[in-house]
């Protein structure tokens, strides 16, 4: 192969003119025993692809090459065989079922490990089949949406084969060849292949307003393909000044672009760039994508490098799963023994999210799959045999299902058992439990909520006390156990001895997992969050607890020593008393310390009407909500 191009004059176009050929002609350079690489997705060429297939009988053990294709393979036939073996780095749709049946192999390697594997020759490559857009006056030629892993495999490649399509988009970046880097020059015009959504459904809907609220604004974020980062799209469409870096880039992307959500404008590596190394969807997609500076390509070993990664402060990873067991171990490319998908970023973005400043890697998947056995939960004791840990519990952070959200870093494994169970499909939860306890994960006598119980998110909200301190506040979940821990033992003496009319000195888990496992009907209970890095800490908490056979509950809230005088208790009373009128409870009661004036004074302030009664220090309280 021709190296380091010395001229850039118009010599070029003699060098261009000398090597084009037809297809058969190069690809003639392929011999018995040749490793053959095939460019990725919309940069593969088919043209050449399908004269390699014609070409097949004059072979013997040809080794081909590949990371991701959209093509239906047409070397996958039976007719190839001993003639033209797939080596694929990822398991796609179009291949999925060769591999299972043991006719195309599988290697699995982190995405940004490849192109080195490639330039030592730990996977050699004698031949590369490649796509690119017709030269431009200087004789430079553009990988277009496909630089990946395609440009480290044209470097080390001996032989390299280039489809000159002038339907390729030119993109800027590291994906420019000269001319003389190139051995033959196929000039052949075909449409690119492309990608169409599969459209998100009710489940995969409800995940997607989970990560959206993870998300802030001045995130840089990466999304990868298939239905959960399609649905995740319009629920980034109202942030403000995202970045993206990703390893794919796709219609989403480019809707969030042209919607001025995305601008690169916080992002704190390659300020004012999207940076990706791959692209594949519609028609559109590709022509938005010619000649466009806002985008640059790059290799796999660049962009996913998880140092390069780790730059973007506030990097958000959005990343699928198959299945987590309940320590956090995440399987994300095989089926047990089957082979699913493959490594590719996920590992990469993992891990480099979690060196972000801010950083944020999430594992999203649905909590249910439908097998001809019926439906399985995905949130599991163990994973299957044979499946692979691609996600360490080590590595992972966020866990979504639609069921909400489980934050896992440094949290205990039965903390994290306990998140893992609460997102789990309801129908799985009771059985999960009872597996946790027998591997002696959590407390032998944990309980969780109410059989039908389903947790209300529309009832979460943020809001803003007077004094600019912004909180979540939700209803409490039977994970908040160890951080009503926390804010118990924050509490001051007189405010214990105000809230529970006696001085208690301790709160044990038989305890408090009683008050944090309520139905949400009969009992509610709103808990005011800080969120920092990740943590929540309870700073207060109001509940109610409907009188049986009545329209009234008896209320109650406390708030932690040092966020008291800043209005949180009526900003909490005040959501709970229309939480409680949203389900037919027409009256508040209370019982009073007479020295616990801070309550009073919210119960007064209200605006609800009130009567008093006094007995033995203690003041009964009557609110009508009507």
């Amino acid at each position: 192969m021709v190296r380091n191009a010395a001229s850039m004059s118009d010599r070029w176009r003699s060098n261009f003119d000398a090597r084009r050929l037809d297809a058969g002609a190069a690809i003639a350079s392929v011999r018995p025993g040749h490793r053959v690489f095939v460019g990725t997705a919309a940069g593969e060429p088919a043209h050449l692809v399908a004269a390699l297939a014609d070409h097949a009988p004059e072979l013997a053990d040809v080794e081909l090459v590949q990371f991701h294709t959209l093509s239906q393979a047409p070397y996958l036939g039976r007719e190839f065989e001993d003639r033209i073996r797939a080596n694929s780095l990822f398991v796609g749709e179009s291949i999925r079922a060769a591999v299972t049946a043991g006719q195309v192999d599988y290697t699995p390697l982190f995405l940004s490990m490849i192109p080195e594997a490639f330039r030592t020759r730990r996977i050699p490559i004698d031949v590369a089949l490649i796509m690119v857009s017709p030269p431009d006056e200087h004789g430079y030629l553009s990988l277009g949406p496909a630089v990946d892993i395609t440009r480290a495999a044209t470097e080390a490649a001996r032989v390299v084969i280039a489809q000159v399509n002038s339907r390729m988009p030119r993109t800027f970046g590291g994906g420019l060849l000269h001319v003389t880097e190139i051995d033959s020059f196929v000039l052949h015009d075909e449409d690119l292949a492309t990608n169409a959504p599969v459209p998100p459904d009710r489940v995969h809907e409800e995940i997607a307003a989970y990560i959206g609220r993870l998300v802030r604004d001045g995130a840089t974020v990466q999304v990868g393909a298939g239905r959960i980062p399609n649905a995740v799209m319009p629920y980034l469409a109202d942030k403000r000044d995202l970045g993206v870096h990703t390893e794919l880039f796709s219609d989403g992307l480019m809707e969030l672009v042209k919607s001025g959500a995305i601008t690169g404008r916080k992002k704190t590596f390659h300020p004012g760039r999207i940076v990706t190394s791959m692209a594949f969807g519609s028609a559109e997609l590709y022509a938005y994508l010619d000649r466009n500076p806002a985008i640059e390509f790059h290799g796999s070993d660049y962009v996913n490098s998880p140092v390069h990664i780790a730059m973007n402060d506030r990097m958000v990873a959005i990343n699928s799963g198959l299945q987590v067991d309940i320590t956090g171990q995440v399987c994300a490319d095989s089926l047990g023994y089957r082979s699913f998908s493959g490594m590719g970023g996920h590992a990469d973005f993992t891990r480099g999210a979690a060196l972000s400043k801010g950083g944020k890697p999430i594992i999203a998947l649905p909590s249910t799959a439908d097998t001809p056995e019926g439906t399985v939960s995905r949130i599991v004791i163990a994973l299957h045999e044979g499946a692979g840990v691609v996600t360490t519990r080590g590595d992972v952070h966020y866990v979504v299902t639609e069921h909400g959200i489980a934050y896992l870093h440094g949290k205990t494994m039965r903390e994290r058992a306990m998140a893992l169970i609460s997102i789990a499909h309801p129908d799985f939860r009771e059985d999960l439990l009872h597996a946790a306890k027998a591997r002696r994960l959590v407390f032998t006598d944990q309980i969780l909520p109410p059989p039908g119980t389903v947790y209300p998110r529309a009832l979460e909200k943020h809001t803003e006390l007077k004094g600019g301190e912004r909180l979540l506040l939700r209803p409490i979940r039977g994970t908040d156990d160890d951080e009503m821990k926390d804010l118990f033992y924050s509490f001051s003496e007189q405010t214990r001895y105000l809230r529970f009319h006696a001085v208690t000195r301790e709160m044990p888990h038989r305890r408090r997992q009683v008050f944090c496992n309520v139905d949400y009907h009969y009992e509610m209970a709103l808990v005011a969050v800080l969120e920092e890095n990740g943590r929540e800490d309870l700073v207060g908490v109001a509940r109610y607890l409907m009188d049986e056979g009545d329209r009234s509950a008896e209320v109650a809230f406390i708030v932690r020593d040092d966020w008291q005088g800043k209005g949180l208790g009526s900003r909490l009373f005040a959501e709970l008393a229309d939480i409680a009128k949203s389900r037919g409870i027409d009256r508040f009661t209370a019982e009073v310390l007479m020295e616990n004036r801070a309550m009073l004074r919210v119960f007064r302030s209200s605006g609800y009407p009130m009567k008093t009664g006094r007995e033995s220090g203690v003041i009964s309280v009557e609110l009508d909500l009507t």
